[in-house]
């Protein structure tokens, strides 16, 4: 429970057909947050525990007291976290000050405690250009309404644990504001205006919208300044107007032009403006200057790191979050990243040429970026690196759409909500020559094709084309198994050998198999003297087996050569609890682990179905297995 439903619950235990004034009064909150901790505390328990007629709110009071002993209310251990708990006191409980010795009683410390606390949290939150005070025994905070909102969002994220920010810990901290109802404002009026917004601006924009909310119900309005603002593109201009409005409606509050300059703001640094699909109308987007810093920064980290980023996936919307990020520096409206020390540790080789383009963009533009805009810099390069692994899942897709009465754009972002987690769309054309020279593995096109064409194509209807995704479903799995299909044919002599092959052995045991299959690796030079011992390591780690197969392996990948030992028994080997009756060694070498993760998955799926599994058991030499490999690939292609 909150602090404010124990202080509810015990006042009304002390006071009959107490009204929602004086409860109000007595507890200095508003008559609407009185209704608001009613209800949230009736739904702590089964019962209403407050009742409420015309005389005012009544207690059940063996209810009260049930659910008060129930409470082990967590209180704050450290400095830190009873400064953030002043700081909610004072902003999100909207009082001008609070006194020294509620805190003592509440913290359960001494008043010197909370002096030294005061005395701490000034140098912690300097740079907010924020200062507390204590005098006359009550703490106040003092700074400008915009800063004070940054302290609030600041101290949001960081009680999260660096977990990410969502909207249940929103919620919980603005009850007065219907964070769903902000939600849905943001949402439709973005995809309105055909505005993309990812999932960590979206949660940005939606705490800072709450904060905006919450304050301005309480009359803190933002010092004037900025006041002949405009916005110069109709289309950004009508999409802020329309936010405003919706916002003033719903929560009836009045924006003045200071608050609209800060939604406007907030926006800019929060969306990203529709996938364009040509250089040109990534030009008209973020202008000649950042699309060459953007070319600039991609040679110089293939020149320092070897890494090529010269490709449309990264540079458009690299191009689209450097402007976003200057304009954030330049007004100091940087975006939280809840990843930071994630990214640090795992993946280090990518933080830090997220520094070096940092840098390059500080000593270029003479601005400050910190840690969180560094990592937003490290996600777009990892993610960038991850989509050209040749083991990435989805598959590249080209849209073909006449860009008619922004077609392309309503059926790319359906697609994408839809199958975004099977596909990606790497670029939308208008015309089918524009398909010469572009590599992807499936075409999904809303006009018949002039001309043959090899690869994949799903074809689908430019209006109401929602009929037609169970047909692009199965276009997608159609796709899925011949690419797999395709890896374990070309490969499968690369990875598969006779002398790797054994049919019914004398051996019935685990570490006897792999004894015999590793000695046999290790005569053959694919791998050295101690992978039969990491292989035994990684086993007795956890079982490799499932149903009546098993796949064992070492943790590394350090095989002189990537191979695969085949042992096949029609009377079961003893693995563990289990009698399997196929065992595939793996030893795979490092330069192999892409495509060979590919494969791997070919193989589980296809030693999944029973009929093969039948079949394999019959197999009495390597030609045999190489058959029934083949002939199980065509059975699944019919």
């Amino acid at each position: 429970m909150k602090k404010k439903h124990i202080e509810l619950l015990n006042y009304l235990l002390n006071h009959i057909n107490a009204t929602s004034k004086e409860i109000a009064a007595a507890l200095s909150i508003s008559t609407r947050s009185v209704k608001n901790y009613v209800n949230e505390i009736n739904l702590l328990n089964k019962e209403k525990v407050i009742l409420s007629s015309k005389q005012g709110y009544t207690i059940q009071k063996t209810l009260a007291r049930n659910l008060l002993s129930s409470h082990d209310e967590e209180l704050p251990q450290t400095s830190e976290q009873r400064g953030f708990y002043i700081i909610k006191q004072i902003m999100l409980e909207h009082s001008s000050h609070v006194d020294i010795f509620d805190l003592c009683d509440s913290l359960y410390v001494s008043y010197s405690t909370i002096k030294s606390d005061i005395a701490k949290m000034n140098k912690t939150f300097a740079n907010f250009h924020i200062h507390f005070t204590c005098e006359n025994d009550v703490v106040r905070l003092h700074g400008s309404e915009k800063n004070k909102r940054k302290l609030v969002s600041y101290v949001m994220y960081e009680e999260t644990d660096q977990q990410f920010m969502d909207a249940g810990i929103i919620k919980e901290s603005f009850s007065d504001v219907s964070i769903d109802k902000v939600s849905n404002i943001i949402r439709n009026t973005f995809q309105k205006y055909n505005y993309y917004i990812n999932d960590f601006s979206f949660v940005n924009l939606l705490l800072h919208f709450a904060i905006i909310i919450d304050r301005m119900q309480e009359g803190n309005l933002l010092e004037s300044q900025n006041e002949d603002f405009y916005i110069e593109s109709e289309i950004e201009r009508s999409l802020v107007l329309e936010l405003c409005q919706q916002l003033e409606d719903v929560f009836h509050i009045k924006f003045n032009k200071n608050e609209q300059f800060e939604i406007y703001m907030l926006f800019k640094t929060n969306a990203n403006y529709s996938m364009p699909s040509s250089e040109e109308n990534l030009r008209k987007l973020v202008g000649n200057e950042i699309l060459q810093l953007t070319k600039d920064i991609v040679q110089k980290v293939n020149e320092s790191y070897l890494i090529d980023l010269n490709h449309e996936s990264f540079v458009t919307p690299f191009s689209l979050h450097l402007k976003n990020l200057l304009l954030r520096a330049k007004n100091e409206t940087y975006t939280k990243n809840p990843m930071v020390d994630a990214i640090k540790s795992s993946c280090p080789t990518v933080y830090d040429i997220a520094i070096f383009i940092s840098l390059e963009l500080m000593h270029r533009y003479q601005i400050e970026i910190n840690e969180d805009e560094v990592t937003f810099l490290a996600l777009h390069i990892g993610a960038e690196i991850e989509r050209e692994k040749t083991n990435d899942s989805k598959i590249k897709c080209i849209l073909l759409c006449p860009d008619y009465m922004n077609m392309t754009s309503i059926i790319y972002n359906k697609l994408l909500i839809d199958f975004g987690n099977q596909i990606n769309i790497i670029k939308t054309i208008s015309y089918e020559h524009e398909l010469e020279k572009l590599h992807y593995d499936m075409l999904i096109t809303t006009v018949p094709l002039k001309n043959q064409n090899e690869h994949e194509i799903c074809t689908i209807p430019p209006f109401n084309f929602e009929s037609s995704f169970s047909h692009l479903q199965q276009c997608i799995e159609n796709f899925k198994i011949n690419q797999k299909n395709f890896i374990l044919k070309k490969n499968f002599n690369d990875f598969f050998s006779e002398e790797l092959f054994l049919a019914n052995p004398l051996e019935n045991e685990k570490n006897a198999v792999l004894h015999r299959l590793c000695e046999r690796m290790v005569e053959l030079e694919y791998v050295t003297s101690d992978f039969e011992e990491n292989v035994l390591v990684r086993e007795k780690a956890a079982s490799t087996a499932f149903v009546n197969i098993a796949i064992p392996h070492a943790m590394e990948m350090e095989a002189l050569k990537t191979c695969i030992g085949v042992v096949i028994s029609k009377q079961g080997i003893r693995w563990d609890q289990q009698c399997i009756h196929l065992v595939l060694l793996v030893a795979i070498n490092k330069v192999d682990k892409r495509i060979f993760h590919d494969l791997y998955e070919a193989l589980v799926i296809l030693f999944s179905n029973d009929k093969v599994m039948e079949l394999v058991s019959k197999c009495t030499s390597f030609s045999d297995f190489e058959k029934l490999i083949y002939s199980s690939i065509s059975y699944h292609e019919e």
